[in-house]
């Protein structure tokens, strides 16, 4: 009889067979001649391996990320406070340090819709097309203006109608004035001859008082008596007759003063008709020349709306209200979306460096104008307007347009004017 001394090894393997499945651990010991599984120790091995990985990767990474906080939560002394709101705050741009890179979009500063001005009517003539340079003042098309002309030549000859009306009026009030005049004479002599037969009564009256008393002494006859009294009698109907005269003349007077008036009033209704009859002749000639129509601003035509032939009202429906669209593209700007996260990083005058898709390496230089005061809510940002300072040698228009596609690149540093720079009017 023979005896097996049990070995260390041969012990730890026969635990690992009491613990394991059979046929999940290794195989059949049976057809392994008696032999220990390999599975256990290739187990071990593999769990070294990967706590030897774990050691490397932690004993790498700085000694910052291995600090341990405290079991109650509380921050190692010096460690900021998170920012309020669950945002993050943006960290502060050093000077002259990139602060934001944004795509945007160039429009014109200084855009205007030509159109015709209180007029309407046929194109008869077109003078512009796209990409034309204006100036101020040139012709860009003509209306069919036969319809205001005639109502021009219809307000003229109100005008004369009226200044006529205003001559024969002036020539009523100067005949006014001469009959005011006359009848003034004639009172003026009514009153004359009232003071002159007062005056001849009063001698009739006295010599008839003294020939009374005479005739009562017998010292005349009675038939001087009689003459006496004829005389005072005369006397007393030429008073009578003259003071008549008088109060015909006063109202003759007061007649021709009163014509005067009117007169005088006639004058200012008849100017007054010419000073309203020369406000139409004037707005009759404004809408006659508001049928050419010609450029508001110095700029380049962007589209064309109509064409010869075409009929054109701004204040009728379905029909054509402009003609053109004329920018000047020597004031371009940019408008970029800022997410309102940013916006405080964003501030006016800051410099910028714009560049457009179809150059990159063409770069213009740039300021933040405004910051616009409303925020779009549908997409959670802020639009703000970039200035574009073009270089003197570059003609407006000539490679940055409007809508392009350019990158903006706003620097933390103040934006300082450059002699080499196109400035903004």
């Amino acid at each position: 009889m023979t005896s097996s001394i049990p070995t260390a090894n041969g012990e730890l393997v026969s635990r690992v067979q009491q613990l394991r499945l059979d046929g999940q651990l290794g195989t059949d010991t049976g057809r392994r001649g008696g032999g220990g599984s390999w599975l256990p120790w290739l187990l071990c091995g593999l769990l070294a391996v990967s706590w030897v990985g774990v050691g490397v990767r932690y004993y790498r990474q700085p000694s910052a990320t291995r600090t341990a906080e405290p079991a109650d939560g509380a921050k190692p002394p010096g460690t900021p406070a998170p920012p309020t709101g669950g945002t993050p705050a943006a960290p502060a741009a050093a000077p002259g340090e990139i602060v934001l890179q944004l795509k945007g979009n160039l429009i014109p500063f200084l855009q205007i819709a030509v159109s015709p001005r209180d007029v309407a009517g046929e194109l008869t003539a077109i003078t512009f097309w796209e990409g034309k340079l204006v100036k101020r003042g040139d012709t860009l098309a003509t209306l069919l203006d036969s319809q205001y002309a005639n109502r021009f030549n219809t307000e003229k000859a109100s005008v004369l109608s009226a200044e006529a009306q205003v001559a024969k009026a002036e020539a009523g009030e100067v005949a006014a004035t001469v009959r005011v005049a006359k009848s003034k004479s004639s009172l003026a002599a009514a009153v004359a001859r009232v003071t002159k037969a007062a005056a001849v009564q009063d001698r009739a009256t006295k010599d008839f008082e003294q020939a009374r008393q005479q005739r009562a002494g017998n010292a005349i006859s009675a038939q001087e008596y009689q003459k006496f009294e004829a005389d005072k009698l005369s006397a007393d109907a030429d008073t009578v007759v003259a003071r008549a005269d008088v109060e015909t003349a006063t109202r003759e007077v007061e007649a021709v003063e009163a014509e005067m008036r009117t007169s005088k009033a006639n004058v200012r209704a008849a100017r007054a008709e010419a000073t309203a009859a020369e406000a139409r002749r004037d707005e009759a000639k404004r809408l006659l020349d508001n049928c050419v129509i010609i450029a508001p601003i110095d700029g380049t035509v962007l589209t064309k709306k109509a064409d010869r032939g075409s009929l054109v009202s701004p204040a009728a429906f379905n029909v054509s209200a402009s003609l053109c669209e004329i920018a000047d593209l020597r004031m371009l700007e940019v408008e970029v979306d800022v997410p309102e996260r940013q916006i405080t990083r964003i501030r006016p005058g800051m410099e910028c460096q714009v560049a457009a898709d179809a150059d990159p390496n063409r770069v213009y230089r740039g300021v933040v104008h405004r910051v616009m005061p409303i925020a779009d809510d549908s997409k959670n940002v802020i639009k703000v307007r970039i200035r574009v300072f073009l270089p003197r040698n570059e003609e407006a228009g000539s490679f940055l347009k409007p809508k392009m596609s350019v990158v903006a690149t706003v620097v933390n540093r103040q934006f300082s004017p450059n002699g080499a720079d196109q400035t903004w009017d």
